[in-house]
């Protein structure tokens, strides 16, 4: 599958969203940020697969990569707390060029200052997350009509996205496990409604040393 650069643009925003760098434990950093959000601060690397269909509608993998993410500059702005990331992606293959991205993480604040939500945002794009426990988190956001046509969907496909993501110690490091689940209704070739949930997007950030 031929993948343009201006399809990369488009659409690894969604998919950096899709991996967030959140902590649990505290860390150094600035001292006006709270110490959740100077925790985040730190380098992290990380390895994907994200998932579509072929023309049997059958999942097939469509894009494997690895990254690397920083995250600075613990600061408060406004009801927001937050750190600049920035993120480098390394694509199997060859056939994309690396490409770097910055974007946001960190908390809403309440009105005492303390940390309410947790947010991500790319490119303009703003996502919550929703605390299940200590160590798990979840999201769901609409799929985009241009993400599943390049998931190999035809263009009257809708869907939805729904994330999990599970924070665990391994071998003294932090390792963020996500998985995304993609629920998809269309119409095949013949004017059958289909519908499929599957795996779209599987992988892990772990918190360097």
């Amino acid at each position: 599958m031929h993948l343009s650069r201006r399809w990369v643009r488009f659409v690894l925003p969604v998919l950096l969203c899709a991996a967030p760098v959140f902590v649990l434990a505290a860390g150094q950093g600035e001292k006006q940020a709270p110490k959740e959000v100077r925790a985040l601060e730190g380098a992290y690397t990380g390895a994907w697969t994200m998932y579509g269909v072929d023309g049997k509608g059958e999942v097939v993998k469509r894009m494997v990569w690895t990254d690397t993410m920083k995250a600075t500059g613990a600061q408060v702005q406004g009801d927001r707390a937050y750190v600049t990331t920035a993120n480098e992606m390394t694509f199997e293959g060859g056939r994309i060029p690396p490409v770097k991205m910055q974007g946001k993480e960190g908390y809403l604040l309440a009105k005492d200052g303390s940390v309410a939500d947790y947010f991500m945002e790319m490119n303009g794009q703003v996502t919550r997350m929703v605390k299940l426990s200590d160590s798990v988190f979840t999201y769901t956001v609409p799929a985009s009509t241009q993400e599943l046509a390049m998931m190999g969907f035809p263009q009257d496909a809708s869907g939805s996205h729904v994330l999990v993501k599970v924070v665990t110690k391994e071998q003294g490091a932090e390792t963020h496990r996500i998985t995304r689940v993609t629920t998809v209704t269309w119409k095949d070739a013949e004017g059958k409604e289909r519908a499929l949930q599957f795996t779209s997007l599987q992988g892990y950030h772990r918190r360097q040393p």
